[in-house]
Formats: C-alpha cells, sequence, structure tokens
C-alpha cells in the first residue's frame, strides 16, 4: 500500500466514539468494508478514511490492531444483549 494508510471505522450513530482499524495490506483495504458492511446491526456505519485525525464526528477513536478482534467487535455494536 505504500505510504498511504487506510483506517476502517465503524461507529453508532448518536454515540459518541468508534471503533478504527489500520489497514495491514492493500487486500484487507479492499475486503474488509464489504465483510463489515453484512455483519453489522442497523444503526452502525461502517467509513473508509485515510487520516482519522481529521474526522472529528467521530472521535474518540478506539484502536484495534488485530483485525479478527475489531470484525468481532463491530459485529456486537448496537446490538441488545
Amino acid at each position: 500500500m505504500g505510504d498511504k494508510k487506510i483506517y476502517i471505522v465503524a461507529k453508532v450513530f448518536d454515540r459518541p466514539g468508534s471503533l478504527a482499524y489500520l489497514c495491514k495490506t492493500a487486500n484487507e483495504a479492499r475486503c474488509l468494508p464489504g465483510t463489515l458492511e453484512a455483519l453489522r446491526a442497523d444503526g452502525v456505519q461502517i467509513v473508509i478514511l485515510d487520516s482519522p485525525e481529521i474526522y472529528s464526528e467521530y472521535a474518540p477513536y478506539s484502536f484495534i490492531d488485530d483485525m479478527k478482534a475489531f470484525i468481532d467487535k463491530v459485529s456486537q455494536m448496537n446490538r441488545v444483549a
């Protein structure tokens, strides 16, 4: 991916903060958003950002380093236990 960083961000509408994952490969950046769209609950927004610090509407960010952990956390967002 060169110097370009791609973050996948998941946010529940009307709640502060979001989860963010820095893609490690171009393939992750291509495939992960579609996977998350299929798993997300109503009210969860999935966005792709190159510089999270510019987008204050998604702050504060909780950065997740592990892709599987990120997918698991996004799939549980906005679900009633």
